[in-house]
């Protein structure tokens, strides 16, 4: 399953290694897909090997990067 690494904030195309940064100053910002536009979640690097990513915070079946 793809992972985006790359969303968009406002106007602009940020990378998760942005997106993490800007949220643990601000919660309340609101990143969505570069593919689909829909609201997308920054998630830190897990404990296993999962890397850092965005995820939809509904599934969207119409996109690639969704998860379902």
């Amino acid at each position: 399953m793809p992972k985006a690494t790359t969303c968009k904030l406002n106007d602009r195309t940020i990378d998760i290694t942005e997106a993490l940064a800007l949220r643990a100053r601000k919660r309340d910002i609101v990143f969505r897909c570069a593919k689909c536009g829909e609201h997308v979640r920054a998630h830190k690097k897990g404990t296993t090997e999962q890397a850092a990513h965005f995820e939809h915070l509904s599934a969207n079946p119409r996109c690639p990067l969704s998860g379902r």
